[in-house]
């Protein structure tokens, strides 16, 4: 178990690096004086990936650890509730409720970038996220490293 352990640990790793990534490309956005319509669409299109990213995590570790993918039409705001619960006896929860009240927020903007077009996005009801994603990417990144010492230590005791 261990040794799946760290090979799951480096594969999330490299889609945290995707994510360092997107919070840099939108700190460098940040930084210009871009048309406010293609600003708009640089920004919807970052927060967009930055969720994807996190999916993959979570698809990681539902498919490695828990054994199971959430099915049907609601399945990534499943795998998303997923993450947030303990499985006894498997894994620790991923994050805490506030994270998860957070980055449902984010499946709920991907969701209505994927389903819309670019140019009927209104940045005011998006502005938050964009602000707050700083914040969400430490935290991700907290919980996560917490994730994987608890699952360390069950992998050292078994």
């Amino acid at each position: 178990m261990f040794h799946k352990l760290v090979l799951l640990r480096d594969e999330i790793e490299e889609e945290l690096a995707n994510i360092y990534q997107l919070q840099k490309n939108l700190q460098d956005i940040k930084a210009q004086k871009l048309d406010p319509e293609i600003e708009k669409r640089v920004y919807a299109s970052i927060l967009s990936d930055f969720y994807m990213a996190l999916e993959r995590i979570f698809k990681i570790i539902a498919r490695e650890i828990d054994a199971e993918l959430p099915e049907g039409e609601d399945w990534h705001k499943k795998l998303l509730r997923q993450m947030s619960v303990e499985l006894p006896e498997i894994r620790p929860v991923v994050f805490d409720k506030k994270l998860y009240y957070l980055l449902e927020e984010y499946l709920k903007f991907r969701h209505l970038v994927r389903n819309i077009y670019g140019f009927q996005l209104e940045y005011k009801r998006f502005t938050h996220l964009v602000g707050q994603m700083d914040e969400v990417v430490s935290e991700v990144e907290l919980q996560l490293t917490n994730f994987f010492n608890v699952m360390q230590e069950i992998t050292q005791k078994l």
